[in-house]
C-alpha cells in the first residue's frame, strides 16, 4: 500500500495560522496554546502511529512541546519539526539569496 502521507502540522495559534500557513498544513485553530492537546487527539485519534508527522511554529517552542505530546502521550513514533520554525526559514531562505 506504500507509505502513509505525512502530515503537516501548523502549531500556531488561528491568528498567525490566519496570517498565512504552508500549503499542505492543517492548522489547529486555537485560541491559545493549552488547547492544542485537546486538538491534536481529536484531530490525530485514526492517525497511524508510525504516519510522519511534521510541525511547524513561529520561532520552534511550541514545536518541541508539540512533538514531545506527539511521541509520549500519542505513542507516535515518526514526529519532526522545522527547526527555529518560521523565523528560522525566512533567516536560512535570506541567506540563500544573498
Amino acid at each position: 500500500a506504500g507509505a502513509p502521507k505525512p502530515v503537516l502540522l501548523d502549531c500556531r495559534n488561528d491568528y498567525e495560522s490566519d496570517a498565512g500557513t504552508f500549503a499542505g498544513a492543517q492548522a489547529l485553530n486555537t485560541k491559545v496554546f493549552s488547547d492544542s492537546w485537546d486538538r491534536l487527539e481529536e484531530m490525530l485519534v485514526d492517525t497511524p502511529k508510525d504516519t510522519p508527522i511534521l510541525s511547524f511554529c513561529t520561532g520552534g517552542i511550541r514545536c518541541v512541546k508539540t512533538n514531545a505530546f506527539l511521541k509520549q502521550r500519542l505513542g507516535f513514533t515518526n514526529v519532526g519539526r522545522l527547526e527555529h520554525g518560521i523565523i528560522g526559514y525566512e533567516r536560512w531562505l535570506s541567506s540563500q539569496e544573498a
